[in-house]
């Protein structure tokens, strides 16, 4: 049981701030937890979309499983993992989903009406979802020595502006954008070591946050 491949996972580095999720109205749980989330959440609709999408707080949406889909919480903590492997439901993930990612602010969440759906994949029920927005703070875990050099690099590739009047202790790029830049820059260095420091950068972005290409928050002073 899995909501991503485990060649897919999110690095430690990495704090999601806004996960897109998909519910599905012909799924029973699905439908009520669309219910309860549009009649007691504070919800943003999202204006011509194929699909009726909105977004909502993190803090709503522990209010409603807790409220309305306690019950479930609590069978799935005294499952056994053979039974949860074809007994789970989206609220089993969602919910770890905020337990797991701490600085996690929104969900979008996408209702489908399709009939034709499953989240049954070689024997195991899997919850795709998707960062559209997250950040990493690498004073938080990094050493001074590691930072220093993460800022040089971040500089070197234009993204880290250090002149006196467009300084600031972070940037806001895609991810795609910040690999590619960091790729193009490997290619160049002579340095064996700057080499380590770029390649342990596009570590710990990760391959799910290469996958989505969210919008990266990256800071890099405290």
């Amino acid at each position: 049981m899995t909501n991503e491949e485990d060649d897919d996972m999110i690095t430690n580095a990495i704090d999601p701030l806004i996960l897109e999720i998909y519910l599905y109205k012909n799924n029973y749980k699905d439908r009520i937890l669309i219910s309860e989330l549009k009649e007691k959440a504070q919800v943003v609709r999202i204006p011509n979309q194929e699909t009726s999408s909105f977004f909502v707080r993190v803090e709503d949406v522990v209010d409603v499983l807790h409220d309305s889909f306690g019950k479930d919480l609590k069978e799935f903590e005294g499952t056994s993992q053979k039974a949860l492997v074809q007994n789970v439901t989206s609220v089993y993930f969602i919910d770890n989903m905020i337990k797991s990612f701490e600085h996690l602010k929104y969900f979008k969440v996408n209702v489908s009406d399709s009939q034709v759906y499953s989240r049954l994949q070689k024997d195991t029920i899997t919850f795709d979802y998707k960062v559209i927005h997250s950040r990493i703070n690498f004073p938080s875990f990094c050493t001074e020595e590691f930072l220093q050099k993460c800022k040089e690099i971040f500089s070197k590739i234009g993204l880290y502006k250090t002149g006196v009047f467009e300084r600031s202790p972070y940037f806001e790029t895609t991810a795609i954008d910040l690999i590619d830049r960091l790729v193009r820059y490997s290619q160049e260095i002579t340095d064996g070591e700057e080499m380590v420091y770029v390649d342990n950068i596009l570590m710990l972005l990760g391959t799910k946050i290469e996958k989505d290409n969210p919008i990266v928050l990256v800071i890099v002073e405290s």
